[in-house]
This record gives structure tokens, C-alpha cells and sequence, in this order.
């Protein structure tokens, strides 16, 4: 049973934070992202994770885009790799892929996939999708694959329709074939699949506002905030996918549906959280 919902409707509350409470202890985020030329969609993922509330964001890119992320968010610690780069124990989520294409460079992060802490989450986004079809090694930790209709369609190998027409059962395909705990099918009305229990909400929220480029890099980072501050991937992926909507709204009922830059969601996501 298709369970309808909206971020009015919700009932996940963001974890009060202790009056003697450190950065530590908010989230450790890791963006692995951003090859050259690209370097915005891990800026714009990392953004969104520090306006969401983690304690430590950190951002490995192509060595071109470390300058830009500086000046746009110097609370980043941003680090230009070429290679392979140990990933440290001390991160509780990772998300992978934002800015990533069919080059050298991102063909060198692929390695980050199979050396990945035991503990952390991972949300595989944009052009790490095609790199987790095309691994074959089984990745044991938990996983949140966030697919748009096209990169579904390559998963898959069905046509943009047929995944249209079939969206619920799209999203449930790809979490079994891939050993995902949740599948979140982009698009008018977004689909969440929970694989353990195996539910499937439907978000009310949102509107062709939100067809932009970027917007998409911006959830994923929102996402694994929320994982970060301890909310259960059902939690985090509910709240995500619907205050990120929210904000869509409330953008469109201010200036329109035309013209939304990924990057003005970011401010508004952070006042909806605080609430």
C-alpha cells in the first residue's frame, strides 16, 4: 500500500541538541565529488549538508574546483585528490557521486566505494549510479541510491516511459537488484522505497519548480545531514525529500515556478529544520 505524504503531515522531529553539544557529535559528513568541470554539484551537496545542520562537512573533489569551494564555503574542508585518498573512520555518512562523468578522474573515485568505512551510511547520487552498476563487488554497507528517471532508465535498461509508468515498482526493483535500504525515484511526486520494511511513500509536496539543474545535488547533501544527526535512513530520506519540496513551494509561491537556483532552497531548507 502507496503511502501519501507531505512535510506538513510528518511526524520526524530533528534531535534537540544538548546544551554542551560540539561539532563533533552533530555529524560527520564526507562529499566525494565533482569532477573537473563540474565542480558545483559537490559545492551545492556540501552547502546544503552544513545548512542542515552537520557538524563536520568535508569535500573530496578534482583539485580544479577546491578554490571555488573555498571562497563560496570556507567552513568546508575541502580536499583536491587525484587518486585514491583513505577514508577515515571518523565519518558516519558518505555521499558519493555529484559531478561525476565518464572521465579518468571519476573513474579513479570508484575505489572509495570498496574502502569504505564499516559504520557509514552511503547515499550514491548522479554519476555514482553508473558506477555501482557497473562494480561488481557487493557494497555491505547501507545505502541510499537516489536515481531521476533518467539514470533509473539506465539502471534498469527500460525506457524513461516504462519507468514513468511504473514508478513505484521501479524504485522497488532497483533497491532489490542493487542491495539498497531505500531507493529514492525522483520526479513529480517522488517515490521512497524502504527495502526492510518494504513500504513505499509517495511526497505531495513540490512542483516543476524544482526542474532545474542542481536541485537534486542539494537533496542528497540534506539527506546525509539528517543521517549524520542520527536519524534513521526512513527518517532522514522522509524529512529530506519533503522539506526539500517544501522549499520548492515556497520559492514558487514568492517568485513563480520559472528561474529557481538550486543554491536559494538551501537558506529555506534551513528555516523549515529549525522549526
Amino acid at each position: 500500500m502507496n503511502k501519501p505524504f507531505t512535510f506538513e503531515n510528518l511526524n520526524i522531529v530533528m534531535p534537540k541538541r544538548k546544551s554542551n553539544s560540539h561539532k563533533g557529535i552533530n555529524g560527520k559528513v564526507l562529499v566525494i565529488a565533482g569532477a573537473n568541470g563540474l565542480g558545483g554539484a559537490g559545492i551545492m551537496a556540501s552547502e546544503a549538508s552544513l545548512y542542515s545542520g552537520a557538524g563536520l562537512v568535508s569535500l573530496y573533489t578534482h583539485e580544479s574546483n577546491v578554490k571555488a569551494s573555498l571562497i563560496r564555503n570556507p567552513e568546508v574542508m575541502t580536499l583536491g585528490i587525484s587518486e585514491f585518498f583513505q577514508i577515515s573512520e571518523k565519518f558516519n555518512v558518505i555521499l558519493y557521486g555529484p559531478g561525476m562523468q565518464k572521465d579518468e578522474w571519476s573513474n579513479k573515485m570508484l575505489e572509495h566505494l570498496h574502502n569504505l568505512p564499516k559504520e557509514s551510511k552511503l547515499i550514491i547520487d548522479a554519476g555514482g549510479l553508473q558506477h555501482i552498476k557497473d562494480q561488481n563487488r557487493t557494497i555491505s554497507n547501507e545505502i541510499i541510491l537516489t536515481p531521476h528517471p533518467g539514470e533509473a532508465s539506465n539502471l534498469l535498461g527500460i525506457s524513461i516511459s516504462e519507468i514513468q509508468k511504473n514508478r513505484e515498482e521501479t524504485a522497488k526493483i532497483i533497491s532489490e537488484k542493487f542491495n539498497a535500504s531505500c531507493v529514492i525515484l525522483k520526479g513529480n511526486k517522488t517515490v521512497i522505497y524502504l527495502n526492510q520494511s518494504k513500504e513505499i511513500y509517495i511526497c505531495e509536496n513540490g512542483g516543476p519548480e524544482l526542474s532545474t539543474g542542481g536541485t537534486g545535488d542539494v537533496l542528497s547533501g540534506v539527506i546525509a545531514a539528517l543521517l549524520g544527526q542520527n536519524l534513521s535512513i526512513h527518517e532522514a530520506s522522509l524529512l529530506g525529500v519533503a522539506v526539500h519540496a517544501k522549499a520548492g513551494e515556497i520559492y514558487a509561491n514568492k517568485y513563480g515556478e520559472i528561474g529557481l537556483n538550486a543554491t536559494a532552497l538551501i537558506p529555506i531548507i534551513r528555516k523549515l529544520l529549525n522549526k
